[in-house]
């Protein structure tokens, strides 16, 4: 069993969608107030990061979405960086997940008390470190990505 939870807030097509910080205000903006930095026509990535497991049932229709976020079937206007996490804690369920690792869970565990959840669960996509929701809700998936907050490219020099 994949389980959710997170208290839900709403986006402008009346979606809901999970917060991934209490509804205060950062520097950067974030999707719980209108003050972000976002600018429809900058080209900063997103990035996505999945954790998903062969143990997890909807993991695999996750994936799949996640693969068509990358390949920009979604036709959004900033590039996509795709992180993939195949967490361990299913495999006592019988099925070891080659890809699994304790690595990937103590990350993905990280994520869930910075973002003050009361459980884990897969598949789990967070966006820009900010916001998350299950993996394989497609219209959910989609609108954290469109309101992701802007985070400027660092100025390389060589």
């Amino acid at each position: 069993g994949c389980q959710t939870g997170a208290p839900p807030i709403s986006l402008k097509n009346n979606k809901t969608v999970s917060p991934a910080t209490p509804h205060e205000s950062t520097d950067e903006g974030d999707i719980n107030n209108n003050n972000n930095h976002y600018n429809d026509d900058n080209n900063n990535p997103i990035l996505v990061e999945i954790f998903s497991s062969q143990g997890c049932k909807t993991s695999t229709e996750a994936e799949l979405l996640i693969s068509r976020l990358g390949r920009g079937d979604f036709n959004l206007s900033r590039p996509i960086i795709i992180l993939g996490f195949h967490v361990d804690y299913w495999d006592y369920l019988g099925w070891k997940d080659p890809f699994g690792s304790n690595q990937w869970t103590v990350r993905q565990k990280a994520y869930v008390d910075v973002l003050k959840l009361d459980t884990m669960f897969t598949p789990f996509v967070v966006v820009q470190g900010r916001a998350h929701c299950v993996g394989n809700d497609e219209d959910v998936v989609v609108d954290l990505v469109r309101v992701a907050p802007n985070f400027p490219s660092p100025n390389l020099q060589v």
